[in-house]
């Protein structure tokens, strides 16, 4: 195979760097790729070595970049491709299941998923048409030479996002006057604080990656501490994203350069697209999740500025609008507006019981909140609190990473999340008690949290087990102590309903000592109640321990200090 790495296909024009095109399939990896695809048609095909499909299909996917090059060139068509045994993230980023899995992309959006025949004579029909369809000429060619573009008027001012690519040092007479226009990514720091030296070059470098894209500033809390406040600042560094008084979205993810920049990124990109009911199956096949806003006419034109503005909170998520009568008849909507969900041809409705109802800002954001996430999503760094932090019973798969047996796996989990659904709606929507979300995890990259939390070694996957955050515990077999199946969805179906009676007996995720303050905390009532039963009683109990641990924890540290202040030591070095 031809395969030619993108930095070897930069020049530089005046510092700018322009893509040179390439008659090879282009090897693209999480390191380039977002910088690659966001210009020009990407032709995209996700494989893995060890695949039998993929290998046959290798060597017509070059035969197509190669005899085509010259078309594609005059177009911004570009072929590539990405391991994904290598790029594991980037993959489960664009949510590929199975190998090989080619996906187009235009401008740096994801546009379609290909699904047709994989031959040569295939493969060019589909990219020519795309690329005929994608392609838009260069400014300069669509100019009239006889125009004189030139004019005497003064330019209205403008005020431009980072125009400089720096970060902007933020305090209480700036503060508004500057966060009023534009979207602003801030550090809230105090400079002694360890975690916030580490990450200020990295902020420096993020203000000039964001350069007329989003604002960059900071704000010292030691200085400014009534804007920290404000904010309610918890700690150091807290990073927040503000888009309005009402849009404020505090980061919780990566420290890395390019998590901080693809999440600044994302933001400024989110928006409400209007469709028709002739996009439903495209989208269907490139978004997961998504969400559409029905209205009509006579809607109150303020409630679409509502679904905007959240759509700005929610920007991992796409949001589409709609007048068109079809859409709303294909989608079985009998009154408007309405605000729907689909995520892998499951249907939910946000529960309006009339038009004010859309008026209640929080209500909505909670019911997106809520259900953001696509049918199976995959449990990370940035969404595991999302997912195990509220009150909702979690049924988790977790997989190797990129085997044969967690694509298997994972369909088996989305099949089962489907029958869950749909037993759901078919009982009008009641979850007859505690909700329950779907997810898996990359057991191979995760291997100490799940032996930490849930006794799990490479050798136990794929499997699946049943977290109840509220209690602190997992379940991993069923009523009768049989082990959850993936692969038995009557089984694992029974099991959810039985945690949800409390029928299922669980293990702690808890450590030792952190089963110890819990034990502690929960016999704190009774406790309460015994000192004020016996006051003279508890008074003797707590003197004798105050006065052992006086002896055998205090009196040894005090001699330890005064021993070391005159010079003695009795530390080894190991």
């Amino acid at each position: 195979m031809f395969h030619k790495n993108i930095f070897d296909n930069y020049y530089e024009i005046s510092n700018q760097k322009v893509y040179k095109f390439s008659f090879e399939v282009i090897e693209l990896s999480a390191k380039d790729f977002k910088e690659a695809i966001k210009e020009g048609t990407w032709f995209v095909k996700f494989f893995a070595p060890w695949c039998p499909h993929c290998q046959s299909i290798a060597p017509i996917w070059t035969r197509v970049a190669v005899e085509n090059g010259n078309y594609f060139k005059s177009k911004n068509f570009y072929v590539a491709e990405v391991d994904c045994t290598l790029n594991g993230d980037l993959c489960d980023a664009n949510n590929i299941e199975r190998y090989p899995t080619m996906l187009l992309f235009n401008e740096g959006v994801k546009v379609d998923l290909y699904s047709s025949k994989r031959d040569f004579d295939s493969f060019t029909t589909y990219a020519k048409s795309k690329a005929d369809q994608y392609y838009t000429p260069a400014i300069e060619d669509l100019k009239d030479p006889s125009i004189n573009t030139n004019s005497d008027h003064d330019n209205e001012t403008l005020v431009q996002t980072n125009p400089l690519g720096t970060v902007v040092l933020l305090n209480a007479s700036n503060f508004d006057l500057l966060t009023k226009t534009g979207i602003w990514f801030i550090k809230f720091f105090a400079p002694w604080c360890t975690h916030c030296q580490r990450l200020a070059p990295t902020w420096e470098e993020l203000g000039h990656e964001l350069q007329y894209k989003v604002n960059v500033g900071k704000v010292d809390c030691t200085v400014d501490s009534g804007l920290c406040q404000r904010f309610n600042v918890q700690g150091y560094p807290t990073l927040k994203l503000l888009q309005s008084p009402d849009d404020i979205i505090e980061y919780k993810g990566s420290r890395q350069l390019s998590s901080l920049r693809d999440f600044a990124e994302k933001a400024a990109d989110a928006r409400v697209l209007d469709i028709s009911v002739t996009d439903l199956d495209r989208i269907k096949k490139t978004d997961d999740v998504f969400f559409i806003y029905l209205y009509d006419d006579n809607t109150p034109f303020n409630i679409l500025e509502t679904i905007k503005g959240l759509s700005r909170s929610f920007f991992s998520v796409k949001f589409y609008s709609s007048k068109d009568p079809n859409l709303t008849a294909q989608l079985k909507i009998v009154k408007l507006p309405a605000l729907v969900v689909l995520k892998d041809e499951l249907q939910k409705n946000y529960p309006s019981t009339s038009v004010e109802s859309f008026l209640n800002r929080d209500a909505l954001k909670n019911w997106i909140q809520s259900e953001k996430y696509s049918l199976v999503p995959a449990m990370d760094s940035e969404n595991y609190e999302d997912i195990l932090g509220g009150d909702r019973l979690v049924v988790l798969g977790v997989f190797r990473s990129f085997e044969g047996t967690q694509i298997k796996a994972k369909k088996s989990l989305k099949d089962i999340a489907k029958l869950y659904y749909q037993q759901i709606k078919e009982r009008s929507g009641s979850e007859d008690g505690r909700s329950v979300i779907f997810a898996w995890l990359d057991g191979t990259r995760w291997s100490d949290y799940i032996h930490r939390v849930y006794g799990l070694s490479k050798k136990d996957l794929p499997t699946v087990l049943i977290a109840d955050p509220v209690s602190n515990k997992y379940f991993d077999t069923t009523r009768s102590g049989q082990k959850l199946n993936l692969m038995d969805q009557e089984q694992l179906l029974e099991s959810i309903h039985d945690a949800k009676k409390g029928y299922l007996v669980g293990k702690s995720t808890m450590g030792f000592v952190e089963r110890i303050f819990m034990d502690m905390f929960s016999y704190g009532e009774h406790l309460q109640k015994t000192v004020i039963k016996h006051p003279f009683v508890s008074l003797i109990v707590f003197s004798l321990v105050v006065g052992v641990v006086y002896r055998y924890c205090i009196v040894p540290q005090i001699r330890d200090v005064r021993d070391y202040e005159m010079g003695y030591s009795n530390s080894k070095v190991e």
